[in-house]
């Protein structure tokens, strides 16, 4: 029982939101709790239905959001006000967010930001300064 108080919660999230294999997951609870104990958990408290239930809703949410943000872009066109266009990103934005964007494990976004530079470069600064500034 003291298994069930301790390691429950986080097995279920782990199967039913994350998606995770039993064989996973107890890997990820460091085998402090056996295959067959998560399988008994699984049966019991009606995981695969859970995980069903979870990504119904998760797939419903998508459709609502993509509608939103098909709502959106026709309103910014027709009024292409900077309410509607704000709207119009923060409604595709969070539509990339729910669809993981193409994140795996944060790799593109580690990706992305070596690829940033880390300091202005030269070229930059000379055009800030003739350009903008006017000095030559």
């Amino acid at each position: 029982m003291a298994k069930d108080a301790i390691y429950h919660e986080e097995a279920q999230r782990l199967f039913v939101i994350e998606g995770y294999s039993l064989d996973a997951i107890v890997v990820m609870l460091k085998e402090e709790v056996s295959r067959k104990t998560l399988f008994n958990w699984k049966t019991k408290y009606k995981w695969d239905e859970k995980r069903k239930n979870y990504l119904n809703s998760t797939k419903s949410l998508q459709e609502d959001l993509l509608e939103i943000a098909k709502t959106a872009i026709k309103e910014a066109k027709v009024n292409p006000t900077p309410h509607n266009i704000y709207a119009v990103t923060k409604a595709i934005g969070a539509l990339k967010l729910l669809q993981g964007a193409g994140l795996p494990d944060g790799q593109d976004e580690a990706e992305e930001k070596d690829k940033k530079p880390k300091s202005i470069s030269q070229e930059t600064i000379s055009f800030i300064e003739k350009e903008i500034l006017g000095i030559k």
